[in-house]
Parts: C-alpha cells; structure tokens; sequence
C-alpha cells in the first residue's frame, strides 16, 4: 500500500514532447516505487504540434493524468498546422490572394504577438491557469493530496500551486529546471520584470521547500532569497537506464564518422561556427568529407528563419549534413546511440555555463564520446570529470576545430569507444548515480517525507 498522495503540478507532459517533460515524466515513472501515489495536472495537448504519445507507455497504470484545457489567445501552432493542412500549399500553387478576412485576422495576431508581452505575465502560460485551477480544486478534494509538487517553466505551474497549498493546506516542493528572474532569457520589460521578482519572491517564502537542477541555480537563489528560503535541495536532472534497454540504432552512417545533435536550435544556440570550423578543416584537408556526416534532430531552424541552412548552403556542405525534423524519443535515441560524437551546443550568453543541458545526461547514458561546445560551467566539468568527450568555448572556432579534429581522429584509429570506456573507468555507473533518475525520485521522495514528519 503506499502510503501518500503527491500531485505534480507540470504544464508540459506527455503526450507532449520536449526538453521538459522528462524531469516530470520519470519523477511521476519511479516516486510510485517509494510509497507515493501519483496524480498528474497538465495541460490538455491539443494546441501542441510536438506530440510523442509513445512517451506515455513509460507510465505505471496507477498513475492518474488530469488534463485541464487552456485557453488561448493566438492560435496554437497544432491548431494553425490543423487548420491550414494542405489548403495552405494550394493556394501558394494557385497564386491566389489571401481574402479580406484573412488579411484582416493576419494584421490582428501581429498586433496580439506584439503585446503578448505586456498582457502574459509571467509565462503565455498564464491561460491555462484558470481551469489548471478549477480541476486542481477537486483533485485535492477527491484525492486527499500530501505535498504538491509543482515543475517549471513554465512558472504559472508555481501560481497554480500556491494557490492550492494555501487553499488545503499541504506541503508544497517548488521545483525549478531554469532560474526565474535570474534566467538569461527576460522580457526586458521594467515594471514586469518587478512585478515577477515580487512573484518569484512570494514563491520562495511560500514553498517548504525549493529544489532544482544545479549546484549553480541553488547558490543563486540562495544568494537572492536567503531570508525566504525554508528549505533548498539540489536534485540533478538525469537519465533513466530503462531508456537504453535494448536500444537499436537509427538513422546510422557506416563508414561516415557520424555527429549528432537532437534538441533545439536557436539564434544563441546554432551551429554555424561548428560548420564553418569543419569547412576549414575539410579545406585544409585534415579531414576528408566522403567520410563525414552530420545528423540534426529537432529545430534545426524555428519556422520563418532559414540562417543555419542558408549556412550549410554557403559552406556546401548540403551532402554530410542531414536535417531529420522531430524524431519520437526512443527513435532520437536511436540515433544518438549511432554518433560517433555527440554534439551539446550550448548558448553564447555569458551566464550559460551556469546551465546544464537535459541532453548532456542522455549523452551520458548513450555513452559515446561527446563534443561540447559550451561556455565554461558546470556542463563542461561533467564532460572533464567523468571524462566523456571534448569541450570547446562555443564562440571560439579554433578550439571548436582542434576539439572535432581529436575526435575524428581517434575515429580514424577504430579506438573512440574503447578508449571512452578505459577513461570512465570500471567504477563509472556508481559514479554516475545521482543522475539516475530513479535516485532522483527517491531523492524527491525522501524530502517529501520528511516535510510530512515535521
């Protein structure tokens, strides 16, 4: 019998996909393992375009998911997907013009883009609270819910969970996978900006307890909110051994030495100085490009921006760099589990190395070498420490060319893996621990508890 009832408290899940649905997703997987049941409150999906149902096979049956609808006030993009369909591809056919009417509703989205900033405050996902907080209610009625367990970002997961804690009553653990006012991506906007350190600052005071994902993150915010803070815990994000079970590989290039991306770019995030250091490196001929291959998973460019393939296109380098879109997870997988490099780009701002990317740990599960090009931080001490690539600063292309030289390199000489493996060490899986994600559910569990004993 377990004992408790926890309720966590995440806008993306399942079958959404994305770079912040594992924390949650596998906290909801194993905290039933340590006596806890699980109830979930989430968005109900169907605005999301980024969808991998088979996400949800990874959760216990006792698992209960509460969906909550949002409202919104531009158009999703699975809505827009939806209703353009293939309409949109006739009429660029056609050369028809666009009617009066959708003329007319193309200018207003513009205007609402251009406000978006001033009316959704802290996060676009301030709409979803009002239902987010009416199914919230009876779940806490129905369920009799312990602790509360909201994730961020978004940050309105924090709103929705204050407001229940006070409500009921119950323990609260607010969780943040990204700083809040202290992140490298603000509004810029003055009076909001005050208005959410005044937010950030009840959350603080509010919470039993705080944890998040780095050393750096906790030392901050117990820098800025030392007299609020009741209790912080730093409880890494990870990767789950169940992940790579019996993993194929997808998407291989034999005979190619093969790197990989899978995730996000953006403009402080791309990979067009990498490209420009292999163009050189192929012109200088220390490499030879019949035996290259780049592989891209993802937002390779967000729609309406073309810079990272307009890049390709300069350089020519169109055949060894492969554009794959979004792959469902355990495919992505497949595919990392084929590199012979894997590829962590981080952000070019100047507080990045405080970061460490979701996909470092996967990387660490996969177990094949890794090419950093990340700012110095904790990341790049993760890759030193248990030894498991090459690190370069992001912005400096002589580093990135002597990073993926040595890599292609010992690729050449057939000893990539056997040496990543002598170099990790016999002792590398007890190392690694506390970024199993079991062990952080157990971790998670154990404070819960004891809030509960208090």
């Amino acid at each position: 019998m377990k004992a408790h009832n926890v309720l966590i408290i995440c806008y993306i899940f399942p079958p959404i996909g994305g770079g912040g649905v594992p924390r949650p997703l596998k906290m909801a997987k194993y905290l039933g393992e340590f006596g806890w049941n699980v109830h979930v409150l989430t968005v109900d999906p169907t605005y999301h375009a980024t969808l991998d149902p088979t996400l949800l096979t990874q959760l216990p049956a006792d698992v209960s998911i509460h969906r909550a609808k949002e409202w919104k006030l531009l158009p999703g993009r699975g809505q827009a997907a939806a209703a353009s369909g293939s309409g949109s591809t006739a009429v660029a056919n056609t050369g028809a013009r666009p009617s009066l009417k959708a003329q007319v509703k193309k200018q207003i989205v513009n205007v609402l883009k251009k406000v978006k900033p001033y009316l959704l405050i802290p996060d676009d996902q301030i709409l979803w609270l009002p239902n987010a907080l009416k199914l919230g209610r009876e779940i806490m009625r129905q369920e009799k819910i312990d602790v509360i367990f909201s994730t961020s970002g978004p940050v309105t997961n924090h709103l929705i969970a204050e407001k229940l804690a006070d409500e009921f009553g119950c323990k609260w653990v607010a969780d943040f996978r990204d700083p809040w006012t202290q992140n490298m991506h603000t509004s810029g906007i003055p009076w909001r900006e005050r208005l959410e350190e005044r937010m950030e600052a009840r959350v603080m005071a509010k919470a039993d307890a705080i944890t998040t994902v780095t050393a750096t993150f906790a030392e901050n915010f117990r820098k800025k909110h030392q007299e609020r803070i009741k209790r912080m815990e730093l409880i890494y994000n990870g990767f789950d051994q169940g992940d790579f079970q019996g993993l194929a590989p997808s998407h291989a290039a034999p005979g190619k030495f093969h790197a990989v991306y899978a995730g996000i770019l953006y403009q402080k995030r791309n990979p067009r100085l990498l490209l420009q250091a292999i163009r050189e490196l192929i012109d200088e001929g220390k490499v030879d490009r019949q035996e290259l291959m780049l592989s891209f998973a993802g937002v390779f460019d967000y729609p309406g921006y073309s810079e990272n393939r307009d890049c390709v296109k300069a350089l020519e380098l169109g055949d060894i760099v492969r554009v794959l879109g979004n792959l469902p997870h355990k495919e992505a997988l497949g595919l990392m589990k084929s590199a012979d490099a894997l590829l962590l780009i981080g952000d070019v701002s100047s507080d990045a190395g405080a970061y460490i990317p979701g996909k470092l740990y996967e990387y660490m599960g996969i177990g094949n070498p890794i090419l950093a090009l990340n700012k110095a931080g904790e990341a790049t001490e993760i890759i030193e420490n248990f030894r498991l690539g090459q690190v370069a600063d992001p912005e400096q292309k002589d580093a990135i060319k002597e990073a993926y030289w040595k890599l292609y390199r010992e690729w050449k000489e057939n000893s990539s893996q056997a040496k990543g493996e002598a170099e990790r060490g016999a002792d590398f899986a007890e190392r690694v621990k506390p970024y199993e994600r079991r062990e952080q559910a157990r971790q998670l569990a154990d404070l819960m508890n004891e809030l509960l004993t208090r």
